[in-house]
């Protein structure tokens, strides 16, 4: 698991494989320009040079993300080979167009290579025209061929149907450990399906991604025995990104599995291989985590005609769109802010001081989202803290937060880093 030296030294200056994964593509972008510019032999082949670095370069990093895909990313070593330098400098800056403005998510046929180097990365499908999918991508965790890769994402693509909120594409890793870099370096990952005969070690030895593993102990997978590598990586996966959708394919028996621990697993397939089972899970889980209760509740209180009769002064907008001077502060803001607006819980939105409605049921999507066990909403602040905390307790807050002094409570202050699924003050695994 050690670094490439001649990497090492270039690489040492990053602390994100994202800043790098961006800026790699960026310099191939203007290596390609270069090369189809260049007049004189020697800057060609200077050129050509960087060119074949920075695709090594991106080689392993790529291996975790479904666009531009495996396909894609090894017709630009063919176009070097053969010299065809202005279709490479069309597909390089297509795919960082793509990248840049995140149309790739829009476009179900971004992963066609002859769109990329023909295309536009601007061009809209007719296939989706007028509504918005939501995309996200799926880790398989098995050692594929690469027939077998483009077979199963022939198998699910041929599974979607016009009314599916979401849209996804597989990301294929073959071993245990390249599973966890890609759940802590993908955000785009939402969902993880574990198979059988997994190995545990990556064979990846670019260090910027192994950084990823710090967090972890390795001595403890060195005690995992083969068989168990894939109950062993739910588990893991529960603690790294807790908000994760895990599937687990098994030919263990049923006693075996029944009494383990498997973290966030929805689904275990004993021997089977339903295509059409996994796709409808896939989207259920998602479905089912994209659900927003209070805001939901909040947007059907919105459209409920209700007589306000208390002293606040906004009334649901009324002042303002009666009003013959500040009509424009409507127009600014629109309606629903002040259709949502309230200060009582009455017409099904709950209550913070005693939950049990959509308020409880986002504080529990919370809780899983943060790796906690419970989460709880609050307003007022200090008063709030006290009246929950005992003596020694150690809420965690955000380092921006209001740093009062707080009676026998210790607080323990977040930094302002982004945990693996990209939330914003996320529990560390310990």
């Amino acid at each position: 698991m050690k670094a490439d030296s001649k990497n090492k030294k270039s690489l040492g200056e990053y602390y994100s494989a994202l800043q790098l994964r961006t800026d790699r593509w960026s310099a191939l972008k203007i290596a390609c320009e270069q090369l189809t510019q260049s007049h004189s032999e020697r800057r060609r082949n200077e050129a050509e040079r960087k060119v074949g670095e920075l695709i090594d370069a991106l080689r392993p990093i790529e291996l975790y993300w479904a666009f531009p895909g495996h396909d894609t990313f090894g017709r630009l070593g063919e176009l070097v080979i053969q010299g065809r330098f202005d279709v490479l400098a069309i597909t390089v800056r297509n795919i960082c167009h793509s990248l840049l403005s995140n149309s790739y998510r829009r476009n179900p046929h971004h992963h066609d290579v002859e769109e990329l180097t023909e295309g536009s990365p601007d061009d809209e499908s007719t296939e989706n025209a007028g509504k918005e999918l939501l995309y996200f991508e799926v880790l398989f965790v098995d050692k594929f061929s690469p027939m077998q890769e483009e077979n199963l994402r022939r198998t699910l693509r041929s599974l979607r149907r016009i009314e599916d909120p979401f849209v996804y594409e597989p990301v294929f890793v073959p071993s245990l450990t390249d599973a966890l870099i890609g759940v802590m370096f993908n955000h785009n990952v939402q969902a993880v399906v574990i198979r059988n005969d997994l190995r545990r070690d990556s064979e990846q030895t670019l260090e910027l991604l192994h950084r990823y593993l710090s967090r972890l102990e390795e001595a403890v997978l060195e005690e995992v025995e083969p068989k168990e590598y894939g109950p062993e990586l739910c588990r893991m996966i529960a603690k790294l990104r807790p908000e994760l959708d895990v599937y687990l394919f098994t030919d263990q028996s049923v006693e075996e599995i029944a009494g383990a621990k498997l973290g966030n697993c929805r689904r275990v397939f004993y021997n089977q291989e339903d295509h059409l089972d996994l796709h409808l899970n896939i989207l259920r889980g998602v479905a089912e985590r994209f659900e927003a209760p209070f805001f939901n509740a909040l947007t059907q209180y919105a459209r409920i005609p209700t007589g306000v009769f208390h002293a606040m002064p906004i009334s649901r907008g009324k002042s303002i769109t009666a009003s013959h001077w500040i009509k424009d502060m409507g127009d600014f803001y629109g309606m629903n802010i002040f259709l949502a607006e309230t200060s009582a819980t009455s017409g099904g939105l709950d209550s913070l001081l005693e939950p049990h409605g959509p308020i409880k049921k986002a504080q529990e999507m919370a809780a899983r989202a943060f790796g906690s066990k419970q989460t709880f909403f609050a307003t007022n602040g200090t008063i709030d803290l006290q009246q929950d905390c005992r003596a020694g307790d150690r809420p965690p807050w955000r380092h921006r937060a209001r740093r009062s002094r707080l009676s026998q409570v210790a607080s323990l202050w977040h930094g302002p880093g982004r945990g693996a699924g990209g939330l914003s003050g996320q529990l560390p695994a310990q």
